[in-house]
């Protein structure tokens, strides 16, 4: 069995997550990156996608928006801007949602609104995220 370290998902909210976990897998802007005990610390940006650890054997897995992720020698911390898991996510309104998001894109310049259209990227990206690990339940 590999040595534990805790992990917290924290949102404006408050925190989502606080355990000790085997493993992390993130989704970081530069790719997915995994982390274990032990790792080098590190302070990296998180692009919105699916964030997992593993516990017992199995790999939990929530959608996560953008954020940051801070990992120590014994623990590792992400600050999201939203996480769902994958009980808590409607499929179907999931869906709405993109299509609603995705007519919003439309509207918005990204040449004169470029912060406004980033964040309606991620919001996108979001609710794809929902919708992939909502069809895998």
């Amino acid at each position: 069995m590999a040595e534990k370290f805790k992990v917290e998902l924290i949102t404006p909210r408050g925190i989502v997550l606080d355990r000790m976990v085997e493993e992390v897998i993130a989704p970081g802007v530069m790719g997915e990156f995994g982390v274990l005990s032990g790792h080098t610390p590190m302070l990296t940006f998180i692009k919105p996608g699916i964030f997992s650890y593993l516990e017992s054997d199995r790999f939990v897995k929530y959608v996560v928006g953008a954020g940051f992720c801070e990992v120590l020698k014994d623990s590792v911390t992400v600050l999201v801007e939203e996480a769902h898991t994958a009980e808590s996510i409607d499929k179907a309104e999931a869906s709405q949602e993109l299509l609603k998001l995705e007519k919003e894109l439309l509207e918005i310049d990204a040449l004169e609104n470029s912060v406004q259209y980033e964040r309606a990227l991620n919001r996108i990206k979001v609710a794809k995220a929902k919708i992939s690990l909502a069809g895998g339940n």
